[in-house]
């Protein structure tokens, strides 16, 4: 999806643009900057998969860094930081939305894809 590529892209980059409101959100960089990476990686992989076995993994793998971006903050316990706290939880909770949105989509157009095909 889209704005998943878009959001994970703004993840990589969120440290650095945050740093203005708190230098110590550098911290979160190393974190931030790889779940963000996998974040966009999957979710261009899965703009670009056609097979529906390489869309449900795709779909996984992004749901999973959607979940673990989430819980991050409360991993490591960095709610000191609140612009980065925030930015977790709202990316996080975003992309997992979307995520399963797509996913939920995907399984309502194979369902009935399916239920065509029987009649």
């Amino acid at each position: 999806m889209l704005l998943n590529l878009i959001l994970g892209l703004w993840l990589m980059i969120s440290p650095f643009v945050l740093v203005t409101l708190n230098h110590t959100i550098l911290k979160t960089l190393w974190e931030d900057l790889l779940l963000g990476f996998g974040i966009a990686a999957f979710s261009l992989c899965r703009l670009l998969s056609r097979k529906e076995d390489e869309i449900a993994l795709s779909d996984w793998f992004v749901t999973a860094l959607g979940f673990i971006t989430l819980i991050n903050p409360f991993l490591y316990s960095y709610f000191k930081l609140k612009a980065a706290a925030w930015n977790n939880l709202s990316v996080g909770a975003l992309v997992l939305l979307l995520a399963l949105y797509q996913d939920w989509c995907d399984t309502d157009a194979r369902d009935n894809a399916q239920h065509e095909s029987r009649t």
